[in-house]
């Protein structure tokens, strides 16, 4: 347990952690981020990885002896510090390829994230570097370049259709952990989402104008923050969160203290506690840092 201070009174006993955009830069965490991550977790405070990755694609800088659980997939895998799986909820294979059907009818890039790595339709990688363009006005990625980035790390695969993985799953021993559509339009994405949630056996997670994330009902990234408090037996305002779009609000109701990194998004940053330097200047080391010394960081 890290020491109170005047946003813990009972002290801080675990930190949940989002990667991308928050700590995790492609495949690269700060050292100064890993030191104070390793400083907390030495002092007595539980790191917990918490991610939309599932544990193929969370890349080895983070599967290191400071982290004690991941929370991976939003919520839909908890694994202990070894990689056992303590919980796992995961999408039927039938409700997937469903899914994947309807979702190609409406024009969507799919991609899917198995027990044996990710997959990512080529027209996934057309719509996302449109969005690209069009919420950044940037043309740093281009389709090649976003294509290499996808396959540079391990375990990350780009496919013309991903049915024929979802196809290989059988619900025993190769789960469907998550899946993800990505559109050309954001008014699009709108039609669609509506649809899908009036199912009522899904959760979607909005994480950019034109992507979700898919789960089944009531798998988020708050279930999972839930599940190792109790597992730990700690209170909520004894938990700490950090994050920066839209698949990590629901950790927001589920701890004490829910801090954005300078690059969230607006609507991260609306709701947090306390908002730190971005992810490019070490804003969770910095908070992080002033913990352990029972100090409380904020821009």
């Amino acid at each position: 347990m890290l020491p109170a201070n005047e946003q813990f009174p009972h002290g801080i006993g675990a930190g949940f952690y989002d990667l991308d955009g928050t700590i995790l830069n492609l495949d690269y965490v700060s050292p100064r981020t890993i030191a104070a991550m390793r400083k907390a977790h030495e002092d007595g405070m539980a790191n917990v990885v918490c991610t939309g990755r599932n544990l193929p694609i969370v890349p080895d800088v983070v599967k290191d002896d400071f982290i004690d659980y991941y929370i991976t997939v939003n919520g839909g895998q908890i694994l202990d510090a070894e990689g056992n799986h303590l919980l796992s909820k995961a999408i039927p294979r039938s409700m997937a390829l469903e899914l994947a059907a309807w979702l190609h009818g409406r024009g969507a890039g799919l991609n899917c994230l198995t027990s044996t790595g990710a997959y990512f339709e080529d027209r996934l990688v057309s719509y996302m570097t449109q969005a690209v363009h069009r919420v950044e006005n940037s043309d740093r990625l281009t389709d090649e370049a976003l294509t290499e980035e996808i396959t540079s790390q391990p375990n990350k695969f780009t496919v013309k259709d991903i049915t024929p993985q979802l196809e290989a799953v059988d619900d025993a021993t190769n789960f469907v952990e998550k899946m993800g559509a990505c559109f050309n339009t954001h008014e699009d994405l709108e039609r669609d989402v509506a649809e899908l949630k009036a199912r009522g056996d899904l959760q979607i997670a909005v994480v950019t104008p034109t992507e979700i994330e898919i789960t089944i009902m009531g798998v988020e990234k708050g279930s999972g923050v839930e599940w190792v408090m109790r597992h730990l037996g700690l209170q909520k305002d004894q938990l700490v969160a950090f994050g920066d779009s839209g698949n990590d609000l629901p950790m927001r109701p589920a701890v004490g203290t829910f801090v954005a990194v300078d690059n969230a998004s607006a609507e991260v940053k609306k709701v947090a506690d306390c908002i730190v330097d971005s992810i490019w200047d070490d804003g969770v080391a910095k908070w992080l840092e002033a913990a352990c010394e029972g100090t409380y960081y904020k821009l």
